[in-house]
């Protein structure tokens, strides 16, 4: 039996808004037959878990969903079996997840009552410490995202008024008439789920395109970062809608209202940004389609503003840097904040809870 395909993707990102989630549209409760929701503090063995579950399950054949998390680049904040539609999620803060259907969909799996209290308690004055640590350090970062994003918005007015409008929209529409071709309007409207395809993490920015594209034919827009294409993917994203189609919609941290990517299951389809933060890892393969949008821009008028874009991009990238510096300071605060909780979990427990919880999620197979 050959392994089934692991999707990777981010449900919460760091933004300049802060800890952005679309941890909603991870799977619906409505349309889940399960959703075990881990409940615990750090260090308590829930991306473990997660891991190795998903794992077991991929080499089973079954298709799983990574939802990474972006505070921690070897860290799971959830995963999904779509074929069984169970999900196993991190239900602790940034992103707490209640159950909606207690007992009947969510179960709650309690984590800390593996812990050692009493061995807590000898270090709590440096675990409140820390954890103040951890948050001072993530404001910090937000805010150098927010003032990047200031930046990156006047790079975008000088894309937007160079932009030959009128040429952008025909494009969109000839490239929609390509993906849709015979499919007519629906009277039920799609279903679309948004996620992060990219984040800004510990070890700086990171992207799943090649995990999400796999066996898709890729539309790809190239652009300069900063030019914006999401009215182009949005409005693909709406044409999908209107026809039925369910559809995945991926956002930008750094404008988490900006949709960049989106994917098609049904058709096979995959409309993508490339820039110099995200991109696939074979653009030249023959199931890609290059479409470059630099030719609908007015040379002439991003040549009188160059000044202007070197200094956004010179300095927005320093500011990004320095965010993603601070994200790291969270991240090794965090490591230190699990190194307490480590060593005072019963680990046989939590193998005994792993092993319960493949035993529960088989019998749905």
């Amino acid at each position: 039996m050959s392994e089934g395909r692991i999707r990777q993707m981010y449900p919460g990102g760091n933004t300049p808004a802060g800890f952005y989630s679309y941890y909603e549209y991870v799977i619906s409760p409505l349309e889940a037959r399960k959703i075990f929701i881990l409940k615990g503090g750090p260090g308590t063995g829930k991306s473990t878990i997660m891991k190795k579950v998903g794992l077991e399950f991929s080499k089973k054949g079954y298709e799983v969903e990574f939802m990474r998390c972006s505070s921690d680049n070897n860290s799971l904040d959830g995963i999904v079996i779509p074929k069984l539609k169970i999900a196993i999620l991190d239900g602790t803060a940034p992103h707490v997840v209640d159950p909606v259907f207690p007992g009947v969909v969510d179960e709650i799996i309690n984590l800390g009552q593996f812990w050692d209290e009493k061995g807590l308690e000898s270090f709590k004055d440096q675990i409140i410490s820390v954890s103040q640590q951890v948050k001072g350090y993530f404001n910090r970062a937000y805010n150098y995202l927010k003032a990047a994003s200031f930046l990156k918005k006047d790079t975008e007015t000088i894309y937007d008024n160079a932009a030959d409008k009128g040429q952008l929209s025909f494009f969109a529409y000839e490239l929609a008439s390509e993906i849709f071709k015979d499919i007519q309007p629906s009277k039920t409207y799609g279903r679309i789920r948004r996620m992060f395809a990219s984040g800004i993490t510990p070890g700086g920015f990171t992207d799943n395109l090649d995990s999400l594209c796999s066996g898709t034919k890729i539309f790809r827009l190239t652009a300069p970062s900063g030019s914006n294409t999401s009215e182009i993917i949005g409005y693909l994203k709406k044409e999908a809608l209107i026809r039925g189609l369910y559809t995945e919609a991926f956002y930008c941290p750094m404008a988490p209202e900006r949709v960049e990517h989106l994917i098609i299951p049904e058709l096979k389809v995959s409309i993508i940004t490339a820039n110099v933060y995200h991109d696939i890892s074979e653009p030249n393969s023959s199931n890609c389609t290059t479409y470059d949008l630099r030719q609908f821009y007015d040379p002439s008028r991003i040549n009188e503003a160059n000044d202007e874009l070197n200094f956004n991009c010179t300095n927005t990238e320093i500011l990004m840097q320095q965010a993603i510096r601070y994200i790291a300071k969270a991240k090794n605060a965090h490591d230190e904040l699990e190194r307490y909780y480590i060593k005072n979990m019963n680990l046989a427990d939590l193998n005994k809870i792993q092993e319960e919880l493949l035993d529960k999620i088989s019998n749905y197979a």
